[in-house]
């Protein structure tokens, strides 16, 4: 069975933005993995894995609660249940810990194949369009997913340089990291950079003891040497969707004006504020907020292009806008339980152990980054991400400690 997971973990990166639904398809082998756990349901877990675990099953009752209060249609429990789901692949993996080499392996290609997968729809399939590229997804999606996985390389490096090929796994997981990044470049996603300085805060944090000043600057040179060349591109966009970011917010400021990305993007924040302190404790419920919405229209408080938005472009207030503050309160929980336990172990984790914590810690500051102007759980790919993220690195960061407790 560790083949196997070993398998699902690498699938679960390398396909996850270049075939529809890539990320299903590991994901779904975790699951149904899981089921070999009934004949041997003696899986050993420690009380931080039940937390984790707690955490997850917290946030889909109160999801579930909410749903049901507000009367919302069967798919929207969908979403939540994917938080269930993982619970039995944390188990699995927690039985099986999967091969590291071939978890790295499988970000290392995911991220080189997300740049390849935009570069080609940007350059070609939709040159000389305004079609942003997006993979089988959208955009911001693609652009979020494809940053964090880039990202995710970066924290590979501690144990790149453990390794005996460590220069050639040095070499891969910054193509990686590269490659990733320039993927989210690619869909013009403003958002998803948002999480990188905060993510080279906490390796810099993790490891700049460890490595000899020159490199640090050199590594620092060379992303800011990068977002420069990035920026000077025409074909990326990134200059000048930087100058119309600036003009949109000013235009919205001045005027009010939501008929723009960031206008309608900081008229959905208004919303949203205004929803949450109308109806603080319960919220609206997605429908019941839509029929706010056309209600606040109606009476002109609310912008006419607003009409039919069922999220607010932020996260923390769409969760109180819909599912009130029990809604904010387990957001905030599976958020702020995982972020601590994998910096409590990133303190005192062995060398081998250590770059899953500090993945883990980069994974769950992304997601709060992404949620300033996204709502990513409320999508497919944001939740399962979340999701099944959180229990691979936990599976491997437990797995690796595991080890190290046998051979003592």
């Amino acid at each position: 069975m560790n083949r196997y997971t070993s398998l699902a973990v690498f699938l679960y990166s390398a396909i996850s933005l270049i075939v529809p639904s890539g990320f299903s398809v590991g994901a779904g082998m975790l699951v149904l993995g899981s089921l070999v756990l009934l004949k041997n349901p003696n899986v050993a877990v420690s009380r931080d894995d039940k937390l984790i675990m707690a955490v997850f099953c917290f946030y889909f009752v109160v999801s579930v609660a909410m749903n049901l209060l507000h009367g919302e249609i069967v798919k929207e429990y969908d979403l939540p249940l994917r938080f269930l789901l993982a619970v039995p692949a944390l188990l699995l993996l927690r039985a099986y810990p999967p091969s590291p080499a071939l978890f790295w392996s499988g970000l290392i290609i995911g991220g080189i194949l997300a740049g390849l997968y935009t570069g080609w729809q940007n350059l070609f399939v939709y040159a000389g369009t305004m079609i942003r590229s997006g993979g089988h997804t959208n955009p911001i999606q693609y652009g979020n997913i494809s940053s964090l996985v880039g990202m995710l390389c970066l924290a590979g490096l501690g144990w790149a340089i453990q390794q005996k090929s460590s220069v050639y796994w040095v070499i891969f997981l910054l193509c990686g990291f590269f490659m990733g990044m320039l993927g989210s470049l690619f869909t013009g996603s403003r958002g998803s950079w948002v999480g990188l300085p905060f993510c080279l805060w906490i390796l810099y944090r993790a490891y700049g003891g460890e490595v000899s000043k020159r490199y640090v600057l050199g590594g620092f040179t060379a992303v800011v040497v990068a977002i420069a060349v990035a920026y000077a591109i025409p074909r990326t966009a990134v200059k000048e969707r930087a100058h119309l970011a600036v003009s949109e917010t000013l235009s919205y400021l001045k005027t009010r004006n939501a008929d723009s990305s960031l206008g309608t993007r900081m008229e959905m924040w208004r919303v949203g504020f205004m929803a949450a302190t109308e109806r603080p404790l319960l919220g609206f419920g997605k429908a019941g907020l839509v029929k706010w919405e056309s209600a606040e229209i109606a009476a002109g408080r609310i912008d006419p292009l607003m009409e039919g938005n069922n999220h607010v472009y932020n996260e923390w207030l769409d969760a109180i806008a819909k599912r009130g503050l029990p809604g904010l309160i387990a957001l905030l929980v599976l958020y702020a339980i995982p972020l601590r336990l994998f910096m409590q172990h990133a303190k005192t984790a062995s060398r081998r152990a250590k770059p899953y914590a500090i993945g883990g810690m980069m994974l769950v500051v992304n997601y709060i980054c992404f949620g300033f102007s996204q709502v990513f759980m409320a999508h497919n790919t944001g939740v399962m991400t979340l999701a099944f993220s959180t229990v691979i690195l936990w599976g491997l960061l437990r797995g690796e400690e595991a080890k190290e407790n046998a051979q003592r």
